[in-house]
């Protein structure tokens, strides 16, 4: 008995199970990476904010009046 993996019976058949896997699969990744996108995204704007409000508040303010 030989085993032919190469054969083109074969390889159709193994490329069903590859779409049936990613078609299965890709959502769930697809959504993973989505919500830690988001995740990352908003603790940079988040940073962002705060710095930007204590700068703002360390600023020696000088009134003169003329």
């Amino acid at each position: 008995m030989q085993i032919d993996f190469w054969s083109t019976e074969s390889m159709g058949q193994f490329w069903s199970y590859v779409q049936m896997l990613l078609e299965g699969v890709s959502p769930g990744i697809l959504m993973t990476v989505a919500v830690a996108a988001v995740g990352l995204l908003l603790g940079i704007i988040i940073r962002a904010w705060t710095k930007a409000s204590k700068e703002n508040e360390d600023d020696d303010i000088e009134f003169r009046h003329y």
